[in-house]
């Protein structure tokens, strides 16, 4: 592992946003195709189901990359392995405008996540290479600030294409994302880690750093309970858009806008959360997210009854998903500043575990046809509950621990 230097002005402010391009491959890759979901099952002449299952797959391929790309990230370097995942996401976009089956886009979305998930898993990995705790902290805070652009943006931008262009135009665009990303990381992104040349994979090692990292009782913790707080956003990924346009009867450009809003909630917190960090620890903090979150998913029940509660709907979603500016930079540090090491390896474990349950909630609520406020409503206060209480039943470990160390 290297020394870590510091890295200050404009060097900083390049990685963090190359660091952020690399963490937003997701939710562009999800948020812009969303308004499209309609044009999308009328252009397969299928299902709601099966469209959905077009995004719980993009979830599923994100979570099983993520396994296979941190260790190699802790083998071969951070730089090759997210090259080639970027290659995997850019011909994978172009074959999605080809095909003409429902069943074989649905698994070209999943090869699509398979590549992109490399950019998250890595990004994760560098921070922890480079950065102390807090300092790691307010990097992911700030990543997450510019990176909370990319759902503020992609659905209004995906709206706009759908305005003049087919929903095809949609996997245009990604495709050139994904080819601006990989022209910045070959030549502006400096290798994070020392590289043996004469390294090689091995399966038993690689089973080790699984074991190793699996064991760590704060580590799952946090992974645990922050797993299940994401996963109320991708709950509400794959039923806002059904929701919003079926239920509340939002025309494809008012449902932008309102998504839009509501991902300006998580920058606005995220932003927060650094100020915060010169009083509270990143632990009460995350009690308090917790809790919140919970408070106003109960709320958001309340307000899914009628046509006539949008406001309130509206209000306590926004509450609601805002709490992920807290809570995601937080565990997501506290979890990977275990291990210094491996650093490969446990974001890719982080990251499985959140995108496997946003995967398994995401074909939950296509399977239930969660397309009313209510049931969308009901799954996401259950996921802030399940949260709350992992992290709140655990906090005396947690302390326990943090005082022995």
């Amino acid at each position: 592992m290297q020394t870590k230097t510091k890295i200050q002005g404009f060097e900083k402010a390049k990685l963090v946003f190359i660091l952020a391009l690399m963490s937003s491959v997701a939710p562009i890759s999800t948020d812009m195709y969303l308004p499209a979901l309609e044009n999308v099952k009328t252009s397969f002449s299928t299902s709601s189901y099966l469209t959905q299952l077009s995004i719980a797959s993009f979830f599923i391929g994100f979570a099983f990359g993520q396994l296979i790309y941190g260790p190699l990230s802790d083998i071969f370097g951070r730089k090759k392995p997210v090259i080639a995942g970027l290659v995997l996401f850019i011909s994978s976009s172009i074959a999605c405008i080809l095909v003409d089956d429902i069943n074989l886009f649905i698994i070209l979305r999943f090869l699509e996540a398979l590549g992109g998930c490399a950019g998250v898993v890595i990004a994760r990995a560098i921070v922890n290479d480079l950065f102390e705790l807090k300092e790691a902290i307010n990097v992911f805070a700030l990543m997450m600030v510019i990176s909370s652009l990319a759902p503020m943006l992609s659905p209004v931008f995906g709206g706009i294409l759908l305005e003049f262009f087919s929903w095809q135009s949609i996997f245009v665009t990604l495709f050139l994302v994904g080819f601006f990303l990989l022209f910045m990381i070959i030549f502006y992104l400096k290798e994070s880690v020392k590289i043996d040349e004469r390294a090689i994979f091995s399966f038993k090692d690689t089973l080790h750093s699984y074991k190793l990292v699996l064991s760590n009782k704060m580590f799952m913790v946090y992974t645990i309970a922050a797993a299940f707080a994401i996963a109320t956003i991708f709950a509400y990924i794959t039923g806002s858009a059904f929701v919003f346009i079926n239920f509340f009867s939002l025309s494809e450009f008012s449902y932008s806008i309102v998504f839009a809003v509501n991902a300006l909630g998580f920058a606005i917190f995220a932003n927060i959360n650094s100020f915060l960090l010169k009083k509270f620890t990143p632990q009460t903090i995350l009690k308090r997210a917790f809790i919140t979150m919970t408070v106003f998913a109960f709320v958001l029940c309340l307000g899914a009854f009628s046509k006539e509660s949008f406001l309130l709907f509206e209000i306590s979603l926004f509450v609601t998903l805002s709490m992920l500016g807290f809570i995601m930079p937080n565990a997501t540090s506290l979890a990977m500043s275990q291990f210094k090491e491996h650093s490969g390896t446990a974001s890719a474990t982080l990251g499985a575990i959140q995108f496997a349950l946003a995967g398994t909630v995401s074909f939950i609520v296509g399977l239930l046809e969660a397309n009313t406020p209510l049931i969308l409503a009901c799954v996401i206060l259950l996921c802030s509950f399940i949260a709350m209480f992992v992290y709140i039943s655990f906090s005396k470990l947690l302390n326990n621990n943090q005082h022995k160390a």
